[in-house]
């Protein structure tokens, strides 16, 4: 499906929004030492290649033969690896090469080097639970940004500060939207979604403004429960999608949770790695740490708080 991005410029009050088409409605939404890594006699760990599947129980396997670590991030000595786990801040200023400044204010401003600040992408007065979130500088000019709205997004896009050009991508007729998550040479990468639940990936061509959304067919269309958690590969080829499969289950009685790789060139997933476990997780976070590790992050809250990273080596 191909959708074909407007141009806004700045000077333009209203702003003009438009629908995407044939939007998905699917509800879907390890050299180590010993002492890092933590082992579950009842946690099991799987991963599947095609049409192999290989279960290993990490509580008795050597973990030099597992694809997958578990690190007990509630350990002093592991508070290191959460040095890459990304907590979400607000009211950040962004130094351009030039020394101005791009500030998150409910809106975003440009101040320049005498502290004067100029709005360049604004929410309406009467919104007060919207505000605009800075991406990432694209080159010397453009930037992404989304718009979140309670917990969900209210538009995205890329600006250009040289010449006051807004590419806006709406939201969809399902209420989903689109986060900016990653420039890779001429694209820009999108996870798609609603509230907490995963509807997509799309990519936007930086020299041709036409936006694509990615068929990812492979993941809506099971019983898999996919979150809104996507990262993406810094060379653009793939993205990391973490999803709830079960709650306990009849046979072993452990929750089951998967971490998905999808092909963003095949538009296929080429890997699942599954993971079995006694505990009760409800906050995660996926970062696709380097091309050949994932870092899923993973908490259960409550009277017995656990706060686990798995480390999946996505070369297995």
């Amino acid at each position: 499906m191909r959708l074909v991005v407007t141009v806004k410029r700045l000077l333009v009050v209203t702003l003009s929004l438009f629908l995407c088409t044939g939007c998905n409605s699917s509800e879907q939404s390890s050299n180590k030492q010993d002492s890092e890594i933590e082992t579950f006699t009842s946690d099991v760990t799987q991963s599947t290649t095609g049409n192999t599947s290989t279960t290993v129980d990490t509580s008795v396997t050597d973990d030099t033969t597992n694809n997958i670590q578990i690190i007990d991030l509630n350990l002093p000595e592991n508070s290191s690896y959460l040095e890459y786990y990304k907590k979400f801040t607000y009211g950040n200023e962004h130094t351009l090469s030039d020394g101005r400044k791009i500030v998150e204010d409910t809106n975003l401003y440009l101040e320049d080097l005498s502290g004067n600040k100029t709005a360049i992408l604004e929410v309406p007065e009467e919104e007060t639970e919207k505000y605009v979130v800075f991406g990432e500088m694209i080159d010397d000019n453009r930037f992404s940004y989304y718009i979140s709205y309670h917990e969900s997004i209210d538009g995205s896009g890329v600006y250009n500060l040289e010449n006051g050009e807004d590419f806006r991508i709406d939201v969809c007729e399902d209420h989903s939207g689109y986060i900016p998550e990653k420039a890779v040479d001429n694209y820009l990468y999108f996870s798609k979604g609603f509230i907490s639940s995963f509807r997509g990936i799309g990519k936007l061509n930086l020299d041709t403004y036409e936006f694509t959304e990615l068929d990812c067919s492979a993941l809506l269309d099971n019983d898999n429960y996919y979150s809104w958690s996507t990262d993406f590969s810094s060379d653009g080829t793939k993205a990391a999608v973490y999803g709830t499969v079960s709650e306990a289950s009849e046979t072993n009685g452990l929750n089951e949770y998967q971490v998905a790789i999808y092909s963003l060139t095949d538009e296929e997933v080429v890997k699942t790695y599954q993971i079995f476990s006694e505990h009760d997780y409800v906050n995660h976070q996926l970062v696709y740490h380097n091309d050949d590790e994932v870092y899923l992050y993973l908490s259960q809250y409550g009277d017995d708080p656990q706060n686990h990273l798995y480390i999946i080596d996505v070369t297995k």
